[in-house]
């Protein structure tokens, strides 16, 4: 497995930030973070970390509502997909400098 396939236990996440049940169950419905199920535990991928903890501190830090968290990471991941290609084309354009 790759370092970036790695899994953390959603327990363990939870007790780490001290987040309760009801917010796990928001990512969940909003599918903000991917959760893999094994053997009835859950599971985030490591890789998911940084996304998972921005969203903690805008619940909790921001009082953001998961309705407002969930425009928020869809303009974010629109602003990232935005400069990946902005940075193909400057890319492709350097070759012709």
């Amino acid at each position: 497995m790759m370092k970036n396939d790695q899994l953390i236990s959603v327990k363990k996440i939870m007790i780490h930030h001290d987040l309760d049940e009801a917010f796990i169950r928001n990512l969940e419905t909003y599918q903000l973070v991917e959760f893999v199920v094994k053997d009835t535990d859950r599971y985030v991928y490591v890789r998911q970390l940084p996304r998972l903890e921005q969203i903690i501190r805008l619940h909790y830090v921001l009082e953001i509502n998961m309705e407002g968290i969930d425009v928020i990471r869809h303009m974010i991941d629109r602003m990232e997909n935005m400069h990946r290609t902005i940075q193909q084309l400057k890319n492709r354009l350097s070759l012709y400098e």
